[in-house]
């Protein structure tokens, strides 16, 4: 069991499945994410990736999103985050995808872009390149918005930027590191 950390729902608890199924991102790290985001989450839509338990995009409507978007492949996984969402009164704000997170981009082309997205996949199999070089990021992430990458602390620093995206903030987390994307300012578009 996970905790709700703040917002309307702190100290509730959300359900995770048992064993290595998922790797649950920790209290401390899902804290440090969501408080660097704090003051833009109110109304924000999001999209969480490698969902797992659906704990970050639980504690982002407990904090006053609006909506969420989960991902995730594993179908018991996927079935915890919707039982914990109708337990929590957030189904009406929440869509789950039980899908590949290969699929997601053409099954979202008639979404709206989203303010965050949230990515923790499983480390070292190659999914960060897939997301920041194979994405369309300009359809998916609205002009002013972030996405927030966690994945295996690495001595090199940071995943290099694709093409339209910018570092904005890297830190490590014990084995953890947390990188921070924003959409570049188009030439000529003051930047604020």
């Amino acid at each position: 069991m996970l905790r709700i950390t703040s917002g309307s729902h702190r100290g509730r608890l959300i359900k995770t499945l048992p064993g290595l199924t998922t790797r649950p991102t920790t209290e401390r790290l899902r804290q440090s994410w969501l408080n660097s985001l704090h003051m833009r989450l109110s109304e924000a839509r999001i999209l969480e990736l490698f969902a797992g338990s659906g704990a970050l995009g639980l504690e982002s409507l407990s904090r006053g999103a609006d909506r969420v978007v989960f991902v995730e492949e594993n179908p018991k996984a996927a079935q915890l985050i919707r039982d914990n969402a109708k337990t929590l009164g957030f189904q009406d704000q929440t869509l789950v995808m039980n899908k590949k997170v290969e699929q997601i981009p053409n099954l979202l082309k008639e979404e709206p872009p989203f303010d965050f997205i949230f990515a923790d996949p499983p480390y070292d199999r190659g999914y960060e390149d897939l997301l920041l070089n194979e994405w369309a990021w300009g359809h998916l992430l609205k002009e002013d918005g972030v996405f927030c990458l966690e994945s295996a602390w690495r001595k090199e620093g940071a995943h290099r930027p694709p093409q339209g995206l910018e570092i904005v903030r890297d830190e490590r987390y014990g084995d953890s590191q947390l990188t921070f994307y924003a959409r570049k300012a188009e030439e000529g578009t003051p930047t604020t």
